[in-house]
């Protein structure tokens, strides 16, 4: 018998790649390594997690966590007494330790059992312990708002879009980076329309917990959208960067500017342009819904605003999909003023979806 510890932060040297899928998952003798049982309680250090918005902030990761098409899934339970390492126990508590943080701004410690006896393999998920730094240069929020957020114009870190990274590792996701994904660089894997952004799980990690334990068979369906897009591995990390839009006559990248502390383009009235976007299907089948691109005097994109096109696309929930469209500038728009090029995916409500809330995104403009 082999029961092993395992330290996801970081670093992990243990990844091993599921079969013609992007996401990652750890292995035994070929087999994920996953609980026995696909719903799992955590326990959360009330010392931590006090009452009200921290335990609120845990309980929002819980929510997007489980709000995926496979059978896992966990619960959230208060944990008064002490917290610590491999004792029989899934907690979760903030630290200021270093030698067990180990530099990360959160780590997941998992115990897993795996041997071969006769050709009989035995293999599960024993304990999973999940420790946030409570430490600069980590200073979390657990709020929504865009403009506290850093790589929008604030400068805190999310703590449930790394909380859902976490989870992923404590279920037997590991790090991915060829893809955009949550288990990649975090805190850039978000939904933002108007003055909110938040965490998800995404297309990625929900498709590998799918192939762990199985689909849900509930007929879960989630469409969703994003203005950030793969944009490089560093390491076993995915990293992601802003989408962005080009002049459809030559291809090169539109000028940058910044509207309102946000990266945006400078346009021209009339002018085509190839705007992208990111399109996920994190739902139990293949879908085809209908896109729809606007043009808004704000960053709230809705169906109240100009509609610029209409397609149809057909997403699997084996991929995630950057898209480019061309669009035009309208031409009565008034110059020196800023705009906003949005999308939104199942506009008109034709399909089944789970969350509309991050169905629209997009993209700031500067009309010449």
């Amino acid at each position: 018998m082999k029961r092993t510890l395992h330290a996801l932060g970081m670093a992990c040297a243990l990844a091993a790649a599921a079969p013609a899928m992007a996401f990652e998952n750890n292995t035994c003798y070929n087999q994920p390594v996953r609980w026995s049982n696909s719903g799992q309680t955590f326990k959360a250090s009330t010392v931590s997690f006090p009452t009200g918005y921290w335990r609120d902030t845990l309980e929002r990761s819980r929510i997007f966590f489980n709000a995926n098409p496979s059978q896992a899934y966990f619960s959230l339970v208060s944990d008064a007494g002490s917290v610590g390492l491999d004792n029989g126990e899934n907690e979760v508590w903030g630290s200021v330790d270093n030698s067990v943080l180990q530099g990360a701004p959160a780590l997941t410690y998992w115990w897993s059992t795996c041997y071969s006896l006769f050709g009989l393999v035995t293999n599960h998920l024993d304990e999973t312990d999940i420790i946030f730094d409570y430490r600069a240069p980590w200073q979390w929020t657990g709020d929504e708002v865009k403009s506290s957020l850093i790589y929008y114009t604030g400068s805190l870190r999310q703590m449930q879009t790394t909380g859902l990274h976490e989870f992923g590792h404590a279920f037997g996701l590991m790090h991915e980076n060829d893809e955009y994904n949550i288990m990649g660089a975090d805190f850039t894997h978000m939904h933002a329309n108007s003055s909110t952004a938040r965490g998800y799980l995404g297309e990625d990690a929900s498709d590998g917990l799918a192939y762990i334990y199985g689909p849900w068979g509930a007929n879960y369906q989630e469409l969703s959208v994003s203005h950030w897009k793969y944009a490089y591995a560093s390491g076993q990390y995915s990293w992601h960067r802003r989408v962005q839009a080009y002049n459809a006559t030559t291809g090169v990248e539109l000028p940058t500017t910044t509207v309102n502390g946000e990266p945006g383009y400078r346009v021209s009235k009339g002018q085509k342009v190839r705007v992208e976007f990111t399109y996920e299907n994190s739902g139990e089948s293949t879908q085809s819904p209908n896109v729809a691109w606007y043009v808004s005097s704000n960053d709230w994109i809705t169906t109240a605003d100009r509609r610029l096109s209409t397609s149809s696309l057909t997403l699997a929930r084996d991929n995630v999909y950057t898209i480019k469209r061309t669009v035009t500038i309208p031409k009565n728009l008034t110059s020196g003023t800023n705009y906003w090029l949005g999308t939104i995916i199942n506009y008109d409500n034709a399909l089944s979806d789970s969350d509309s809330s991050n169905n629209a995104t997009y993209v700031p403009i500067r009309v010449n």
